[in-house]
């Protein structure tokens, strides 16, 4: 396993999933045109009850595009982008190595708005998921997101929008009650806060996500008063607790 915050893990072929009511088509909560602010689900039963929710009532996409954006921190465009090559190797095999010296397991993708490459690696979450979504044959073509839409350009199947995402993701926590503005950042977030809790390590997130600086970074994973609060609370280096 990587050292990536593994956030779901569960193999699908035994899951036991929780039954939602279905429920109204749930409308935009921002004005369009307008700067709005999305937030990361800071809960991890929250992340579980959503992707329960996209297992039983969205297309298998759905649920392998939000644990691979939890677990991977994409941007929409850069998740949804991603083809069956660029995680499998060269002999069919999802890449992934236990080893952590070895790096020949990484993923390259390819950031559009820095006109850079980004190297990655798949955790177990990612490969259960993957090997769930291969293995029951629910990924045909070369897009691991494909649309229904075909490319006037080139005449090919297009990967599905960011907006479309965004919407199935609107519909699953507004269903599973988290009164959250949600948005397809809210997956890149999700990471980032996460993987804060788990390591503390702002510096990497810094330059993972290519924010100028740390301020700007835990502003944009959600960092409030709260869990500084409870940073501190957890550190408790009581040395004095047996003198007295």
């Amino acid at each position: 396993m990587n050292a990536q915050t593994c956030l779901f893990e569960q193999d699908f072929k035994g899951a036991n999933i929780i039954q939602f009511p279905k429920v109204k088509k749930y409308s935009a909560n921002y004005r369009k045109g307008g700067e709005q602010t999305v937030y990361p689900i800071k809960d991890k039963n929250d992340l579980k009850a959503v992707a329960s929710w996209l297992a039983t009532n969205a297309d298998p996409k759905y649920l392998v595009a939000f644990v691979l954006g939890i677990n991977l921190g994409l941007r929409a465009n850069e998740l949804l982008s991603l083809k069956k090559s660029d995680v499998l190797d060269q002999n069919g095999n999802i890449r992934f190595v236990e080893d952590y010296r070895d790096t020949t397991d990484r993923v390259t993708v390819y950031q559009k708005k820095n006109h850079k490459n980004r190297h990655l690696y798949l955790n177990q979450a990612c490969v259960n998921i993957l090997s769930w979504y291969f293995d029951n044959h629910f990924c045909k073509g070369e897009l691991l997101f494909p649309s229904r839409e075909i490319s006037r350009e080139t005449g090919k199947v297009e990967a599905i929008k960011p907006d479309t995402l965004r919407k199935i993701l609107k519909t699953a926590t507004a269903t599973c009650g988290i009164k959250l503005n949600i948005g397809t950042h809210t997956l890149r977030k999700t990471f980032g806060y996460q993987h804060y809790k788990e390591f503390h390590d702002i510096e990497h997130l810094q330059r993972l996500f290519g924010h100028s600086s740390p301020l700007i970074t835990m502003r944009y994973i959600g960092v409030t008063e709260e869990d500084e609060k409870f940073a501190y609370n957890v550190m408790n280096l009581d040395v004095v607790g047996d003198i007295f």
